[in-house]
This record gives C-alpha cells, sequence and structure tokens, in this order.
C-alpha cells in the first residue's frame, strides 16, 4: 500500500514538473518571441548593474578628466575603466579596420552590448562597408552627460586614438541629471551629482552619515544579487527555473532602482571649502525656464565641439536623440506599463519639459551640419515590449529596432 502511495506522488510530482516546464516555455516564447532552448540571447544581463562589486561600496573611481569610470581590472573592464574587450587607444592593423566610437551614458553602453551586432549587418548592405572589419569601442558609462562626451574624445583623439565614426546617444541624462544638480546647487556642466557627490562622500567624514552609508550598501547588495541571480540564469537549462530567476531578478532590478531614488534625496549640498574635490557650486538654483535653455545651451555645444574635432580628423560624427518611454506616442501593454512606467518618479516631469527644448537645440545643430538625428518615435509603432525599467533602458529588440534606425541615418549620410 505504502510503495502504491509513493508511486502515485511521484507520478503526480513529474507531471506538475514537466507541465510547469511547459507552461514557462509557453510564457517564455509569448514574452520574447523566441523558443527557450534555442534562444542565444536570452541570458545577456544589464550593463547598469553588470559588475561583480567584491563587497566593495563602490566599483567606480574618480578620473581626472572624465569624472568617474569603473575600476579597472575587472573582468568586464579595460585599461580606461570602459566595458570593452580592447585596451586603448586601439590601433589600426589592417587597412580595411573601421573603427567606430560609441559615446553616451547606460543607453548608449546598452547598445554597444546588444546593438552594435545588428548595426554591423545593416552597414554591410552598403558598399563603403562591404569590405571592411568593423571595431566598435565603447567610451559610454551610466550617468554621462554632456561635456563628459566631448571631454572624453577630446582625450583620446589628443593621445591618437584613430576614430572612423563616432555615434553619440544622449538626451535623457543631459535633461535629468543637469536638472539634479541645479537642485543641489552643482553646476549642471559638472558630472552628475547623483554619481559624483556619493564618491566624494566616501572620501570625506563629514559628509558621510548613517542614513548614506546603508542606502550605498542597500544599492550594492541588490548590485551583487542581481549579479548572482543573472550568473545563475546564464547556466540554467529549464525554462521554469529561468522564468523563477528571471522574476525574482526583475524584482531585485526594482528595488535598485528604487532605493538609488531614495539615494538622491538623501544627497545634501556641503561648504566647498571643506572639500577635498574642487565641484563647482552655484549660489542658488536656477528657476525652470533659465535652467532649460543652459541644458540646451550645454548640450547643442558639446555636440557641435564634437563635430569640429572629428570632422578635423577625418572621422563622421553622428548624433541621436535617445527615445523615452516619458515622451513616446507608443501603445504600452499592460505588462510593459508595469514594467516602464511609474509617473510618480522625476524622469515623468523632467523629460516632457526637457525634451521639447533639445528638439529646438537639435535643429539648430542640423542648420551648422552636424548629423544629428531624433530618435524619440522610433518606437511608436512597436506593439512588443521595447522598456524594461522605469528609466529608460531598452530590451535587445528595442536596441536592434534602434540599430536599424541608426543605420539608416548613417547610410543615407554617407
Amino acid at each position: 500500500m505504502l510503495k502504491k502511495i509513493l508511486k502515485i506522488i511521484v507520478v503526480n510530482v513529474i507531471i506538475f514538473v514537466l507541465l510547469l516546464e511547459l507552461i514557462s516555455v509557453a510564457i517564455y516564447f509569448f514574452n520574447h518571441k523566441a523558443f527557450f532552448y534555442a534562444d542565444k540571447h536570452k541570458q545577456k544581463a544589464r550593463e547598469s548593474i553588470e559588475f561583480n562589486m567584491d563587497r566593495q561600496l563602490t566599483n567606480k573611481r574618480f578620473h581626472p578628466f572624465f569624472g568617474y569610470t569603473h575600476k579597472t581590472g575587472l573582468k568586464e573592464t579595460n585599461n580606461y575603466g570602459f566595458c570593452s574587450p580592447f585596451d586603448y587607444p586601439l590601433k589600426k592593423e589592417k587597412e580595411n579596420w573601421f573603427i567606430i566610437g560609441i559615446f553616451g551614458g547606460s543607453v548608449a553602453n546598452d547598445f554597444y552590448v546588444e546593438g552594435r551586432e545588428q548595426l554591423t549587418k545593416k552597414l554591410k548592405n552598403h558598399q563603403h562597408f562591404v569590405d571592411k572589419e568593423i571595431f566598435y569601442l565603447n567610451y559610454a558609462l551610466g550617468g554621462y552627460k554632456q561635456p563628459q562626451q566631448m571631454q572624453i574624445l577630446t582625450y583620446f583623439l589628443s593621445i591618437g586614438q584613430e576614430l572612423d565614426m563616432v555615434i553619440n546617444i544622449d538626451g535623457f541624462n543631459e535633461v535629468v541629471f543637469c536638472s539634479n544638480n541645479n537642485r543641489l546647487n552643482v553646476d549642471i556642466a559638472m558630472p552628475s551629482a547623483q554619481h559624483f557627490l556619493p564618491m566624494r562622500d566616501l572620501m570625506e567624514s563629514q559628509a558621510i552619515t548613517g542614513e548614506k552609508l546603508e542606502s550605498i550598501w542597500k544599492i550594492q547588495t541588490y548590485k551583487r544579487n542581481f549579479k548572482r541571480i543573472e550568473e545563475k540564469l546564464q547556466d540554467t537549462k529549464l525554462a521554469s527555473i529561468y522564468l523563477i530567476l528571471s522574476s525574482y531578478s526583475k524584482y531585485l532590478y526594482k528595488k535598485y532602482r528604487s532605493e538609488i531614488v531614495r539615494f538622491d534625496g538623501l544627497i545634501k549640498p556641503v561648504e566647498p571649502k571643506d572639500s577635498i574635490v574642487n565641484i563647482k557650486y552655484t549660489p542658488a538654483a536656477v528657476n525652470a525656464p533659465a535652467l532649460w535653455a543652459k541644458v540646451a545651451s550645454l548640450w547643442y555645444r558639446s555636440s557641435f565641439i564634437m563635430n569640429s574635432e572629428l570632422s578635423a580628423w577625418g572621422g563622421r560624427y553622428f548624433h541621436f536623440l535617445q527615445p523615452n518611454q516619458y515622451y513616446s506616442k507608443k501603445s504600452f501593454s499592460k505588462k510593459e506599463q508595469e514594467a516602464a512606467l511609474d509617473n510618480q518618479l522625476p524622469y515623468n516631469f523632467l523629460v516632457k519639459k526637457g525634451y521639447p527644448v533639445l528638439y529646438k537645440a537639435m535643429e539648430v545643430l542640423k542648420k551648422n551640419n552636424v548629423n544629428a538625428f531624433n530618435a524619440v518615435g522610433i518606437f511608436d509603432k512597436v506593439k512588443e515590449t521595447v522598456y524594461i525599467d522605469q528609466c529608460c533602458h531598452f530590451n535587445r529588440l528595442g536596441n536592434e529596432i534602434f540599430a536599424d534606425f541608426i543605420a539608416g541615418c548613417i547610410l543615407r549620410n554617407f
């Protein structure tokens, strides 16, 4: 009798596991339009919380020209702290090498990770690129905003880096982080205070509070746990396990983003005379109309300089105003709305105020013969999910659609 009961239990467990696996495969196919066991892209981790922290409070390092970079020596980073398999400068070894630099913040970095393969396919359809061996050098990093892109380009050109083309993807960070700097009385041309001031605080005891340390530790804990789950996702062979782990990774990412917002509220201005780091402060926050005019001017001038510098060395510059869900005509599914939209976040207000100003600045760039393109509407007719968080980032499909748009702009102007 006992054996019979155990046999029934075992059979039911096996049936349950098989059904769970079949349901998970169906859910994966519905969400990703791909068969789980054949989808080679399913384990790609997001850059914004990509790095193993090794129990350090931050993997960022001050840089005398760039503001900050990632720590060098990580398996993901090169000799300058950028996510790249190449140390810089990369010297051309063959005449048919074509080197493209990717500049911007985390969205640009994600494009480097998930969009460059599709961009290469599209470019190869043009006679100019068919015989070229295309290399991508990544100069993008989370939180970067102008004039950091301009300064980084200037630096690498000065030390001999050859760049046949530069793709600059930005706009969101300029709007959001310039506004945040202004709120904290930090000059908007300085690096993002949200990213820079916590690093300064770790150096200066008078700026550290228990609440800040607690928040920093939570942020890094979410990063480590997210990384651990992503590594397990790379090894899982079962759709059911993948579904469970990916749901947990999404939960961790949401907690990570929420804690960043909370930490941002803890940052307060400090007396410049007491700081070892020379940060330009403003005596008072600029009012809204004047702020947006300054943001647009900084963005426009930095892009114009990048174009001028690169052109002087024989390279081609292409500037793209990135899409964002808070300034979009896209029809969002219920699932995408839950993942990507939170109208209570400051992004919603800031993007709606800042993007129209950048539109006008972009027209000025075009009149001055800068290859500047508005990519804001590229997802308007896309029914599938492309946004993956409540900030600004896209999934692989979104980056491939972006790559198609960028390739079209390049080929029409090459």
